[in-house]
């Protein structure tokens, strides 16, 4: 599934998630400013995302990692921000999370 971040919006892109791919999400080209919240719920006893992107919402290949590596799922919230220009934004589960559930959202602004 694909949507387009509207600003001031908080966007959802992964919810009571343990595994996949999540939302794609249209970014608008007028946002620079980026910002993902990751949270783990029910203590995870493991689990990573990594937040890519990619110039396409159906691309087939590898999308390209935003922020560096995976992120461990939290018990608690993570807050990852960056700038730049991106045209598509997915959070992808890279390590099952266990014994708990993953939500990660986005809020972008020019």
């Amino acid at each position: 599934m694909t949507i387009a971040a509207m600003r001031g919006v908080l966007v959802p892109l992964q919810t009571a998630a343990t595994t996949g791919d999540g939302v794609v999400l249209a970014i608008p080209s007028s946002f620079r400013n980026h910002t993902i919240f990751i949270r783990g719920t029910d203590i995870p006893s493991a689990g990573a995302v990594q937040v890519e992107t990619a110039d396409s919402f159906d691309y087939a290949g590898t999308w390209a990692p935003i922020g560096g590596g995976p992120i461990t799922v939290p018990d608690g919230e993570v807050v990852l921000q960056f700038e730049g220009v991106y045209q598509f934004i997915r959070a992808r589960v890279t390590t099952t999370v266990t014994s708990g559930t993953l939500d990660v959202n986005y809020l972008g602004a020019p």
